[in-house]
């Protein structure tokens, strides 16, 4: 018999040069599937503790006057890690082929809006595990992610 063993989270972050965590649990009681965050600046910061049962990455932003904790803890084993790409903002892309845009850049989530062959987005500048954060020229209100594969610049 074969025993796999948890490599730690902060061993896996340190492959990546900007790392994001997304959350993959659905248990729906830490955060939401496919919830994401990395460290940013001054605003938040990442830290890792050990435990009995692993590996612990705690998550805390803002500050805090003592009242409350501003940290969320997630195991290890909840999170996928992805390499943050920083893509020139305000480029305009086509989609090649229909597609559905995602509240978060992670295959399994599900589809929020299907986009159609041709429609044109505006980039944020921001990839993550293999999607792109656009806006959609037709229907401005809020960012989505698409797969990068399927989108081409617009000349």
């Amino acid at each position: 018999m074969v025993v796999f063993k948890e490599v730690p989270i902060e061993i896996r972050s340190s492959f990546y040069n900007n790392p994001t965590y997304i959350y993959i649990n659905r248990d729906g009681i830490t955060n939401n599937y496919g919830s994401y965050f990395r460290e940013q600046g001054g605003y938040s910061y990442i830290s890792f503790w050990d435990t009995n049962n692993g590996q612990r990455l705690n998550y805390c932003s803002g500050d805090s006057d003592g009242s409350y904790d501003p940290c969320i803890y997630y195991l290890g084993t909840d999170l996928k890690i992805a390499e943050t790409i920083s893509r020139e903002s305000n480029v305009r892309y086509e989609l090649t082929k229909d597609a559905g845009g995602k509240s978060t850049p992670l295959n399994g989530a599900k589809t929020e809006t299907m986009y159609a062959k041709g429609n044109t987005f505006s980039s944020h500048g921001t990839e993550i595990n293999g999607y792109l954060e656009v806006l959609s020229e037709s229907d401005p209100k809020s960012y989505t992610w698409l797969p990068v594969d399927l989108l081409k610049p617009v000349k």
